[in-house]
């Protein structure tokens, strides 16, 4: 049923898409990579310094993983609201 839901969607919703500026596309993926990449740095450097504090190596493994986590799910969000799915 999901896929007769989806081939029986109008097609103003796919050309929206396609109608896009492809400077604000560029815009909108370049600043959800960047924050990916913050989210990675902040977390691993947060890992590193309680590493530091408590002598526990895995520490900055464990806050790259959260790093990686964190920002993922916001670009997973972000490329939903993208493709206009409703959370």
């Amino acid at each position: 049923m999901c896929a007769f839901a989806k081939e029986q969607r109008p097609k103003s919703e796919n050309s929206r898409l396609k109608n896009q500026n492809p400077w604000k596309t560029f815009a909108v993926y370049s600043g959800a990579t960047l924050q990916l990449a913050v989210c990675i740095v902040v977390f691993t450097f947060l890992g590193y310094h309680f590493a530091e504090q408590l002598h526990h190596v895995w520490l900055t493994v464990i806050g790259t993983i959260l790093g990686v986590v964190v920002g993922g799910s916001g670009l997973a969000i972000l490329a939903k609201q993208i493709l206009g799915d409703k959370p």
